[in-house]
């Protein structure tokens, strides 16, 4: 029988040899994530050939495709039950006929019939018939105790109100965010029927451009009864069922919900009377920061829309590297961007390399890292569809989970990581829930990366309201703590300009790296992350939607 001597003198060689390997793996894990590699998936899905990867489309179904195959080939199984890495999300797909919709403008002199998607356009998701007087607002913007009123004392209920779609200086003290949205809630609160309006000078310039008009196919909702992003924070019903495809239109009286269109400037000139190069001298008051008049316009407008529906479905993409622990391998680390983006507009490929062509291939290198060094928790790695349209897949995801929320430890979520200042970083929903979680990164970035870190998003009341707006929110709903790093928008930003020449590589494998080290240290804690930041959420599940501080 060996000596305890012995016995300690072994365990003691034992971990001084296993020391030095665990910190060489982690070493090469961390060194597998490059910023070539990083290109080189990025040049594969933020490609035209994608086109721009709309919800559902073949584009976003062969990037699905693409990251399935990676995921397979670094060792990654399917985590669906039936041994599918594809989680088909179920989508209520609206659309307008473009043949019984029309815009129908009567004057004094006659009338003219605008066609639809040529001369006008919305999300119009019901049929009907509205029909008004029309009343001119300039820009639309009502801020009286800052000098600028663009209604007065006119009598907009049950008017069609036509504003124009420009933008004031940059920096000017009226484009706050909460100042512009009077644009919209104000001939809402006023009993507007109709909201006309007329697209900027640069949108006109592509569609006329590109000789396209305004989109057929609207944005997609559930046909049951999941949460999408706006009523999972409002506290609102699911969406109501749309009208059956063919139904006829039904006069509908004017209420204090108002329609909203949009117009092209040749249409606009026309129901206003004037010249387009009087539209574009409107146009350039705006932005020289000049109010333009308000006017009563002597014609009556009447909107007739037919919307149609379909049935359809797109992807999320779902794998899981199982943990190292045979028995901490049944608990998880989500780690989560969306692949999809906003297709083609106005006959230009949004590529989305940014918005979140960064994130989604960011997550293929973690997954090859993780192959190296394995954590003793599984990983899931979840690329979810539909994140554009209201965070479809991350919503359907944790109301369908394929494995216990109870169980998942926290999520990481990538979207949109190689923009702005190559050394700071934005975190949203980190300390919200866990300050484990928080406590994690900041001491793995102290270490590496050095990142500066800015939690100015992370405020639920902030004007840009972005703690809403990606992925890792429908994990908080549930209680599961979750981060979003976030690099910021910048002019690109939901534009033809967020293409592959403008992504940082340098900053993309810095965040990447830092987000693997956060996902290894989380998957090999002896327990799942603690809930302590939030007195009302004490354990993961649906029971905590409800939950007004996280909502």
């Amino acid at each position: 029988m060996a000596s305890r001597k012995s016995i300690f003198l072994m365990l003691s060689t034992a971990l001084l040899i296993a020391v030095p390997f665990a910190a060489r793996a982690q070493t090469k894990a961390m060194n597998s994530i490059t910023a070539d590699d990083l290109r080189m998936h990025l040049i594969m899905v933020a490609s035209s050939e994608t086109e721009g990867r709309y919800t559902p489309s073949t584009g976003v179904n062969i990037v699905s495709r693409y990251l399935a195959t990676m995921a397979e080939r670094y060792g990654l199984k399917p985590l669906m039950p039936n041994g599918s890495y594809f989680q088909d999300i179920p989508l209520l797909i609206p659309a307008v006929s473009e043949h019984k919709s029309r815009l129908r403008v009567i004057s004094p002199m006659g009338e003219e019939i605008y066609p639809y998607p040529e001369s006008f356009g919305g999300s119009f998701r019901t049929s009907g018939v509205w029909g008004s007087e029309v009343v001119f607002v300039g820009y639309g913007l009502s801020a009286p105790d800052k000098g600028w009123d663009d209604y007065g004392d006119t009598d907009i209920a049950g008017k069609a109100v036509i504003m124009l779609a420009g933008q004031l200086p940059e920096g000017h003290a009226l484009r706050a965010p909460d100042l512009l949205a009077t644009r919209s809630s104000v001939p809402r609160a006023k009993g507007a029927a109709l909201i006309l309006t007329v697209i900027s000078p640069e949108r006109e310039k592509e569609m006329a451009t590109s000789n396209t008009g305004f989109q057929l196919t609207l944005r997609p909702t559930f046909p049951g009864n999941y949460p999408t992003q706006s009523t999972a924070r409002a506290g609102a019903p699911a969406p109501k069922q749309q009208p059956a495809a063919g139904a006829q239109p039904q006069e509908t009286r004017p209420g204090p919900a108002p329609v909203f269109c949009d117009i092209r400037h040749e249409t606009a000139a026309s129901i206003l009377g004037i010249k387009r190069s009087e539209l574009d001298a409107m146009f350039d008051s705006i932005a020289h920061a000049r109010q333009v008049p308000r006017q009563e316009i002597d014609k009556r407008i009447e909107l007739s829309v037919v919307a149609e529906r379909r049935t359809g479905s797109s992807p999320n993409v779902l794998a899981v590297l199982e943990g190292s622990d045979p028995i901490l391998k049944d608990e998880y680390v989500v780690i989560s961007s969306h692949h999809d983006h906003l297709g083609v507009r106005s006959g230009q490929t949004l590529n989305g390399a940014d918005d979140d062509g960064s994130g989604t291939v960011g997550m293929l290198e973690i997954a090859q890292a993780l192959t190296i060094e394995r954590p003793k928790r599984s990983v899931i790695f979840a690329w979810f569809t539909g994140e554009e349209m209201g965070l479809l897949g991350s919503h359907y995801f944790v109301n369908n989970c394929p494995v216990p929320l109870e169980k998942i430890s926290a999520d990481l979520n990538l979207d949109m990581i190689s923009r702005n200042d190559p050394n700071s970083l934005f975190l949203i929903a980190s300390d919200n829930l866990s300050t484990e979680l928080d406590g994690v990164i900041r001491s793995l970035n102290e270490k590496t990366s050095r990142l500066k870190f800015d939690y100015v998003y992370n405020n639920r009341t902030h004007p840009d309201r972005f703690y809403y707006r990606s992925d890792q929110y429908p994990f908080v709903r549930v209680g599961i703590p979750a981060v979003w790093f976030f690099c910021g928008t910048t002019p690109d930003y939901h534009t033809v300009r967020d293409t592959i020449d403008r992504v940082d590589f340098g900053k993309m494998e810095k965040v990447t790296r830092l987000t693997y080290l956060v996902a290894l240290e989380i998957g090999n804690k002896p327990g799942l992350l603690k809930l302590d930041a939030n007195p009302d959420v004490k354990v993961r599940g649906k029971h905590n939607t409800s939950v007004e501080s996280i909502r």
